[in-house]
């Protein structure tokens, strides 16, 4: 017998194949398909990588109706790992078992397509690198600038310390391959990320403008840096998202020494957050194989995935992976997050057939949560204790991670039926992103739902502060509505996230009757239907639209419909590009081109509880005050936020203005053409008035915003620095001090200044910006400062803040 066994292992090298069998790692929960093929046979070619080997894996688990993802292939008899650039036959003998370590579901999870070529004008995708020091980042991309050709890359290496030592390591290094290098001195990437990192894309944009077009920016992070600044940079920095958008992050973990310095971490609290480097990655490389063994390597996997549940791990030794694992990341693609989050038939391998409308559920560590579906409510927490018994799909390791950071979970909340008011939902956003630290940190966020009064999907992104909405696909004609949100983070104070987004949830909005079905003439729904006759509707102000939509049910629906939102959005991008799409005056509102009706009666009545008035410059065309005026929904969104936050406080004693500083179009160019000069904002002028109603005791403010170079002897992108200031005139000659807070109005950047006493002629304010600046930015596209200024006697009591940073 052991010649004939011998015969047919020579046979098998002849030719090329193996035979293995199957097997799970004891830490995973199987779902009766993966249960099935438990000791089956798996034939391979000897030739083929251990990579190959766990791809074919995977593909074969999809076709027997469950999804895998190989994060190690292990052979028991060598309890080891086998490193996955390296051939089969090196580390498997025929029969001999391999173990699989990685995720699974109870159906096949979504094939990501491939990404479609980027035109020439399109932003060049980044990709940054991040982990602890001496996990192998420069290893890795020395290997992936030395292993192809195809591709262009610029790489920006931050260097901790005065002497950069790999700046000397790239001249015989790979990175001479790269198209560009641009070395960060004296500084973790974290500290100057608004100066030397703003420069070194700048630089890296100069030389593609010379003719040097790139595929992709590689940014290297020391060991130390969070990499949320440099996401916020790249997410928040108009003139630098208009070149480079962020494709993900990936992080890369040394096997053999992750487990102590994660045991660092929970010594010291600030250093706790160096975990944070795992729970925002959007790749994690599993780097370093070879050197522990299988029981650490599965140890190491579920301490990960204690971190972070969802986001994929690879395998690797000494830097070796094909460059389609380091690009193409896809992270921050609004259209795949909703294919993600969208319901897959099937689940993912629970079995406990509620049968009731509320689900409340703590999961482990949570792997594949795509196809939940437990009613119309449902709440699910994830990471807080292990797997169930009984129930395929989930990761078996939980009881382990709680023990590594119980504080570190998800949850998630799907409401079938419902979906958000847009504007409450914004306000929503704003409180997630301005979390207290009692509150608990946001690592991550995402969410598809349906919005009130439009057609399409509303995708949510946030990277802790960071975050983004943008519209997706068209629900479908019989698709379903719901809206779900999942939260990803550290101690997060779960009851009050979830009571204030319940809040913005309101039952779906139907038609008063269905669209064919409706006794009015052929020539009157011929008009709605082309959109003609929302194009008229948008040359009345908004109240008048109103006042037709109750003229009957139908009419009513060709207002309120998530069609008529749509119509009247496309009439009013047809408009002149230089004209607004909506405006405010002191007496009407005409934003039915960028918001659906229902969120302008949220807007409307925000404005009112809060009281504000309008207190803008005045003009030749405009006597009594230009109107407010709006571009683009985003402005109408951030504004109708700043009106519902401040709805929400005690406004006693208090008055509300809101205002714009504006420059002469030729005043700011000249203020940009030329280094160092300084610019000053027209004066701002409105009246106080005593609540007495005694005209002798109202008080006149006015104010000028200024913009003065500040002093700074470094370099680059931090050289070209200018510090606001308000000018506060004739504060002297007032009736009252007054307590006053600026806040800036702006969908992309937001100033908050306090002046404790407005009789200081000029006040030097804290805020300096630098060059990209989203305010240099938006001043360069439209010469004006848009601020609510809030305003109370110093006798009346301390003015309350609208923020943290306020105070």
């Amino acid at each position: 017998h052991n010649r004939l066994w011998h015969l047919w292992v020579a046979f098998r090298k002849i030719t090329g194949m193996v035979q293995l069998l199957w097997a799970f790692h004891s830490t995973l929960q199987l779902p009766d398909a993966a249960r099935a093929l438990q000791g089956q046979t798996l034939s391979f070619e000897t030739h083929g990588s251990v990579r190959d080997l766990g791809a074919q894996i995977e593909q074969l688990a999809a076709s027997h109706g469950f999804g895998l993802r190989v994060a190690a292939l292990i052979n028991p008899t060598r309890s080891a790992a086998a490193p996955p650039h390296e051939e089969v036959s090196q580390h498997f003998d025929e029969g001999d078992q391999v173990m699989i370590l990685g995720d699974i579901s109870s159906s096949p999870f979504a094939v990501r397509p491939p990404p479609a070529p980027r035109t020439p004008d399109a932003p060049v995708p980044v990709t940054i690198f991040t982990g602890f020091l001496g996990a192998g980042k420069t290893t890795v991309l020395n290997h992936l600038l030395a292993g192809q050709r195809d591709k262009k890359f610029a790489v920006i290496e931050n260097e901790f310390g005065a002497v950069p030592i790999d700046n000397e390591l790239l001249v015989n290094s790979s990175m001479g391959l790269a198209e560009q290098v641009v070395v960060m001195e004296n500084g973790c990437m974290c500290c100057t990320v608004r100066g030397d990192l703003l420069g070194a894309f700048d630089a890296i944009r100069q030389q593609m403008q010379t003719g040097s077009p790139l595929d992709a920016v590689l940014v290297e992070t020391t060991g130390m840096a969070d990499p949320v600044p440099i996401v916020r940079t790249l997410r928040q920095t108009p003139d630098i998202a208009k070149y480079f958008q962020l494709d993900g992050t990936i992080t890369l973990v040394d096997c053999k020494t992750i487990l102590d310095r994660l045991g660092e971490c929970a010594e010291d609290e600030q250093d706790q957050e160096r975990h944070s480097q795992i729970s925002f990655a959007d790749k994690i490389l599993l780097n370093k194989l070879d050197l522990v063994n299988d029981q650490e390597v599965a140890e190491v996997w579920s301490r990960i995935r204690s971190y972070n549940s969802s986001s994929p791990i690879v395998p690797s030794v000494k830097g070796i992976l094909p460059a389609s694992e380091l690009t193409d990341i896809g992270a921050y693609d609004l259209d795949k997050i909703e294919e993600e989050e969208r319901p897959q038939h099937g689940g993912h391998g629970h079995s406990h057939g509620h049968g009731h409308d509320e689900c409340h559920e703590d999961h482990g560590s949570g792997h594949g949560h795509d196809g939940h579906d437990c009613g119309d409510e449902c709440h699910e927490a994830h990471g807080e204790h292990g797997g169930h018994g009984g129930h395929g799909g989930h990761g078996g390791h939980g009881h382990e991670s709680s023990r590594h950071n119980s504080q570190i979970g998800s949850f998630s909340i799907v409401r079938k039926g419902m979906e958000v008011e847009p504007l409450a939902f914004a306000r929503w956003i704003r409180v997630i992103a301005t979390l207290p630290k009692e509150k608990g940190r946001l690592y991550r966020s995402k969410g598809v739902l349906a919005a009130s009064g439009r057609r399409r999907k509303l995708i949510f992104h946030a990277v802790a502060d960071v975050t983004e909405t943008s519209d997706g696909p068209e629900w479908g004609a019989n698709e379903e509505r719901i809206c779900k949100m999942v939260f990803i983070g550290k101690a997060l104070a779960r009851q009050e996230i979830e009571e204030r987004f319940l809040q913005v949830l309101q039952p779906l909005k139907l038609d008063l009757r269905p669209p064919l079905g409706v006794p009015v003439p052929a020539s009157a729904f011929g008009l709605a239907q082309a959109g003609i006759l929302q194009r008229a509707l948008l040359c009345l102000w908004t109240k008048d639209v109103l006042r037709f939509s109750q003229s009957s049910a139908h009419f009513y629906d060709r207002c309120f419909s998530p069609e008529a939102h749509s119509a009247f959005q496309s009439a009013a991008a047809d408009l002149p590009s230089e004209a607004c799409k909506g405006l405010q005056t002191s007496e009407d509102l005409w934003l039915h081109g960028l918001l659906p009706l229902r969120s302008i009666g949220t807007y409307a009545i925000a404005w009112k509880k809060a009281q504000l008035q309008l207190a803008m410059p005045s003009s030749v065309v405009h006597l009594f005050g230009e109107p407010l005026s709006f571009d683009t929904w985003q402005d109408v969104e951030a504004a109708g936020v700043m009106w519902l936050e401040l709805s929400e406080l005690d406004g006693s004693g208090c008055v509300n203005y809101v205002t714009e500083f504006k420059w002469r179009p030729e005043t700011m160019q000249s203020f940009f053409a030329v280094p160092g000069s300084s610019t000053s904002s027209g004066l701002v002028k409105f009246t106080v008035e005593d609540p007495s109603g005694d005209m002798e005791l109202d008080d006149d403010l006015k104010f000028r915003v200024n913009l003065v170079p500040e002093q700074n002897e470094e370099e680059g992108a931090m050289k070209n620095l200018h510090r606001m200031s308000l000018a506060l005139v004739g504060g002297k000659s007032s009736s009252k001090i007054y307590q006053i807070f600026f806040h800036t109005v702006d969908p992309t950047y937001q100033v908050h200044i306090n002046v404790p006493d407005h009789r200081q002629p000029i006040f030097p304010t804290n805020e300096v910006f630098h060059q990209w600046h989203p305010l240099m930015a938006g001043l360069r596209r439209r010469p004006r400062l848009r601020f609510l200024i809030r305003l109370k006697p110093m006798d009346s009591g301390p003015l309350d803040a609208m923020c943290g940073c306020c105070g």
